[in-house]
């Protein structure tokens, strides 16, 4: 599968139909590194991601190459959000928390979709209001509508604004150590005490990764 992957809105994002979903089955034995996944378990990929250069949260200009020989999770956030985006960042959070001693290989990132609030003190009050500072190796990259905007098409992100909010394509990508797009992951988050369609977000994101880490 390619990265032409078909979105349609659902509440503020723009939910994507997984074409053909990764399925295997449980075994619940396994270590994290070699997880059976039952269901949904991500989107396998295996395409360059396409270079770019932004500016982060403290005005360090961060080039996606300069990560080659890491494990990158990138993800794509509206810098005002109020709901899915905390979620979502909550949920690397306890990726980050889950890896442990080899949380060093992996660099976290977003980028902003929001070009009305784009400034860097835009996104550095969105780390630490989503509480993102507590990754050492955080970036939510930001810039102007003219540079911003050829990231989302280069990872196929519509972002649709309105008066009231933004609507954007939801989901993390993992990039492997050679610069290879290996998963598109996107969960839906769910009320307490609805049944969950998949393992959360966090789960599938450390599983995948761990899977890297071992190949």
């Amino acid at each position: 599968m390619n990265l032409s992957i078909i979105g349609s809105i659902n509440h503020r994002y723009l939910a994507i139909t997984l074409l053909s979903p990764f399925i295997i089955s449980a075994c619940s034995s396994l270590p994290a590194s070699q997880a059976i996944v039952e269901g949904y378990g991500g989107t396998p990929l295996d395409e360059p991601a396409p270079d770019f250069e932004l500016s982060d949260q403290s005005g360090q200009a961060i080039r996606l190459s300069d990560y080659r020989g890491k494990i990158v999770v990138l993800a794509f956030f509206d810098s005002q959000c109020d709901d899915v985006c905390p979620l979502t960042a909550h949920e690397l959070r306890r990726t980050y928390q889950a890896l442990q001693a080899r949380v060093d290989t992996v660099v976290f990132i977003a980028v902003n979709v929001n070009t009305e609030a784009s400034s860097l003190e835009a996104v550095e009050s969105t780390t630490q209001r989503w509480q993102l500072d507590d990754i050492p190796n955080w970036h939510f990259l930001t810039g102007a509508p003219e540079v911003l905007e050829p990231v989302w098409q280069a990872y196929h992100i519509e972002v649709l604004p309105s008066p009231d909010d933004i609507a954007h394509t939801p989901g993390v990508y993992i990039i492997d150590p050679q610069g290879r797009i290996r998963w598109y992951v996107s969960t839906p988050f769910v009320e307490a005490g609805t049944p969950a369609p998949s393992r959360p977000l966090h789960e599938l994101l450390v599983i995948r990764i761990q899977e890297l880490l071992a190949a």
